[in-house]
């Protein structure tokens, strides 16, 4: 049992709030240090207080590893195709940049909770935050679109599909999985006809 957990972040509210900043400083971190060594050991530290905090257990890990192999597959193939590259080479994606993905993951069944079932929002919400956290991301970063028009475009649409379905799934995962890692029904008991 965590009594951290159980008293001081059991108000829904609270939860978000810690989430958030748990998620910006990490994003911060990762993006100001640019390091491939440094943002796992970012990711390590904020999946482990996320986690003991709020973290909902098998269900919530699953979605973070799916969204972070997601990520990982995205990242390579925007700078293969030249949407993203890096000091104006074209290049793998950077360790650093894949490292975003499970932090941003902690943030679906948290902070962004409330957009599971709101498929408009979350479709707009996906296009213009995504658009906008890479747009202030390639800003401290050594990482540029390869055009400046169709680049934001391409995140802005990858987001737009992307977003909503995450939240889909996270949703789906946590009220199917019933305490259970891949969402596995208990047995039931089974009454007697008499």
């Amino acid at each position: 049992m965590n009594p951290f957990r159980l008293r001081r972040w059991s108000g829904p509210a609270s939860v978000k709030i810690v989430n958030v900043l748990m998620f910006n400083i990490s994003w911060f971190a990762i993006l100001l240090t640019q390091s491939s060594l440094l943002a796992p050991i970012i990711v390590l530290l904020n999946l482990s207080a996320h986690f003991y905090l709020m973290g909902k257990g098998k269900p919530e890990l699953l979605v973070v590893a799916g969204v972070t192999a997601f990520g990982l597959v995205v990242d390579q193939l925007l700078f293969a195709t030249g949407v993203f590259n890096l000091e104006g080479k074209a290049t793998y994606a950077p360790l650093w940049l894949t490292c975003l993905w499970p932090v941003f993951a902690t943030t679906l069944m948290h902070a962004f909770d409330w957009l599971q079932t709101r498929v408009i929002l979350s479709i707009i919400f996906g296009a213009v935050g995504g658009t906008l956290s890479y747009i202030a991301g390639i800003r401290l970063t050594s990482i540029e679109f390869g055009s400046l028009f169709w680049g934001p475009i391409i995140i802005g649409t990858l987001w737009a599909v992307s977003f909503p379905l995450f939240l889909k799934i996270s949703a789906k995962i946590a009220r199917s999985s019933d305490g259970d890692v891949l969402g596995a029904k208990r047995p039931t008991e089974q009454r007697s006809p008499v």
